[in-house]
């Protein structure tokens, strides 16, 4: 029995070493084929993320590349012919005023506006989209309709100021649009809304529970805000006034048309005036943009030092989209509507008043209004045309930038994976924000009008050149709110086994969403308004709608310009409404 006994428990020993054998086997198996999967996972994600470094260099490189080498061709020609300038002194001057004082300006605002729309309730929630209408109002259309506002003689504003206050007697002023200090105020009103688009966006995906954790430990709501939401908010604010900076240095509509009257020029205005002379004086243009240039690197790395540690950001979670982080008062609702009247209302009237009037007049006669300047508008198949093409190059732009700008913010994102490609994705995708779109347009016409992609004339043309102004912007914004929304529930979604594309689908998107409606919302508003890079890449057979609003003032056609600015306030504003509509965040029903 004891023989037989050993006889089987050896047996059973040996039945049991080869099942763990063969577990060992499986399970090494396993390892290896979750080794190899990982391996081609990783394979492919560097391989689409060089092809994204390809496409995005294709297209922004070739621009930079000429108007660097237009800049110092002939020896350095165009920056002798800048530093003989007797005017680049005030030129500088003026250009750091503008950039300095829009970032001010638009950032303190920006910031308070969005803090209080976070906190308004359902009945006055209309108030949040003020904000925004200065960025469905053409840039060309709000310029004029401030022009027509304080015009130093026959401005609307100045008249009624005038009459009802102690200038009556005079017959100019009190203000005068045509100076720096409106032309600083008209351009950090404007540049505002992008400030308000990035805190904004950030504010909805805020946790709810920092907010709260503060007023349980007795701060007031004023200390909670500094203390906890600011610092929070610091990636958000960093992004939109280095946006605002860049973009307000190489401001061009605003100085264009209010200071050629008192010949104040800045840096963008001194290279249109190089390249609309006969002939164009490129070198000269180009040596005006290069400091542009420079200043946007320099600003670039300042923000990679600032925002080096991206994950100290994040609020995990997205609670704050479903309850506001504060209660609105009296002065947000204050803030928020005198932003509007003056930003929105004011314009918006005058150019209303001009469109119907049968020529611009300081007297208001409603009875003699007519639609005359509207049939003339509509009879002209060149503005119709230009109608057409600004739709139609709009959603093209925007159908591929959105996904490309997605794709490119995770990659940023994603930087300790891949830090080279990231570095590379980053500065490729900020070129546009360093370079004027004026001087970019010059970029565009010396790379793209010669050879196999001669895109002179086409409408491809317009659509790469929307397609680059309006990257960095995407890019942006999505990158903060993929920093604040933190990779937790991504990562959970991961360690249940769930593939990368169907976290991406059900679990990334849908809480990007308000996000994603912004960025759209705001791609469209930049494709159909834009006009710098237009004026110099368009032609007769791609007219958009601000180049032939420009041709409009430059006739002095205002009446027509005033129609020309409802139309696009129309076209761009129901893509917008339909934008937002679609990333607006789901939020409980109020008792």
């Amino acid at each position: 029995m004891h023989i037989t006994g050993s006889l089987a428990s050896d047996e059973q020993h040996a039945t049991d070493t080869d099942t763990d054998t063969d577990h060992q086997a499986v399970s090494t198996q396993q390892r290896i084929g979750l080794v190899d999967r990982r391996s081609v996972q990783t394979t492919a994600r560097r391989i689409s993320a060089l092809a994204l470094v390809c496409i995005v260099g294709l297209l922004c490189l070739p621009p930079v590349y000429y108007v660097i080498d237009a800049a110092l061709s002939e020896g350095g020609a165009g920056f002798g012919q800048m530093l003989e300038d007797r005017a680049l002194g005030r030129t500088v001057q003026n250009t750091i005023t503008l950039a300095l004082g829009s970032v001010v300006i638009s950032t303190v605002l920006g910031i308070v506006l969005a803090w209080g729309a976070q906190g308004l309730n359902r009945r006055n929630r209309w108030l949040g989209y003020i904000p925004l209408i200065p960025l469905v109002m053409p840039a060309l259309a709000a310029v004029t309709g401030f022009g027509y506002l304080l015009n130093p003689t026959i401005g609307f504003g100045n008249i009624l100021l005038r009459k009802v206050m102690f200038w009556s007697d005079s017959q100019t002023g009190p203000f005068d649009i045509n100076t720096v200090p409106f032309i600083l105020i008209v351009t950090a009103t404007l540049l505002t809304s992008f400030v308000y688009l990035f805190v904004r966006s950030t504010l909805s995906q805020l946790d709810q529970g920092v907010y709260d954790a503060a007023a349980a430990s007795g701060a007031s709501p004023t200390r909670a805000f500094f203390l906890v939401i600011l610092p929070l908010l610091r990636p958000a604010i960093v992004y939109s006034s280095l946006t605002v900076m860049l973009l307000a240095l190489g401001q061009f509509a605003v100085p264009l048309f209010l200071g050629r009257q008192q010949n104040l020029n800045v840096l963008s205005t001194a290279m249109y005036i190089s390249m609309s002379s006969a002939p164009p004086n490129i070198p000269l243009a180009a040596a005006y943009g290069l400091p542009i240039i420079v200043t946007g690197i320099a600003f670039l790395a300042i923000q990679r030092i600032v925002l080096r540690d991206q994950d100290r950001f994040a609020s995990t979670g997205t609670k704050g989209a479903a309850r506001a982080l504060n209660k609105s008062g009296w002065f947000s609702h204050a803030a928020l509507v005198a932003y509007g009247l003056f930003a929105v209302a004011a314009p918006i009237l005058c150019v209303a008043v001009v469109a119907f009037q049968p020529y611009w007049s300081k007297d208001i006669v409603i009875s003699e209004f007519t639609l005359e300047n509207f049939r003339a508008v509509f009879a002209n198949p060149r503005l119709t045309d230009a109608i057409g093409n600004t739709a139609v190059y709009s959603l093209t732009a925007t159908a591929v930038a959105v996904p490309v700008g997605y794709l490119c913010a995770k990659i940023l994102y994603a930087r300790r994976q891949q830090k080279v490609i990231a570095n590379i994705i980053d500065v490729l995708v900020s070129m546009s924000l360093g370079i004027p779109a004026v001087i970019f347009g010059v970029g565009f016409l010396l790379a793209y009008t010669h050879g196999p992609l001669n895109l002179y004339g086409r409408g491809a043309g317009l659509v790469i050149v929307y397609l680059v102004v309006t990257l960095p912007f995407i890019t942006r914004m999505v990158l903060v709110s993929l920093v604040n929304l933190g990779s937790n529930l991504v990562d959970a979604g991961a360690a249940c086994g769930g593939p990368l594309w169907r976290r991406i689908l059900t679990l990334e998107l849908p809480m990007l969403r308000p996000t994603l409606g912004n960025v759209t919302a705001l791609c469209l508003i930049l494709t159909a308004q834009e006009f710098g890079a237009s004026i110099l890449v368009r032609s007769t057979r791609t007219q958009v709608m601000s180049t032939v609003l420009y041709d409009q003032f430059a006739n002095g056609s205002n009446s027509q310009v005033a129609v020309m600015a409802f139309l696009m306030c129309a076209i761009t504003g129901i893509s917008v409404l339909l934008a937002l509509a679609i990333g607006r965040p789901s939020t409980p029903k109020e008792n």
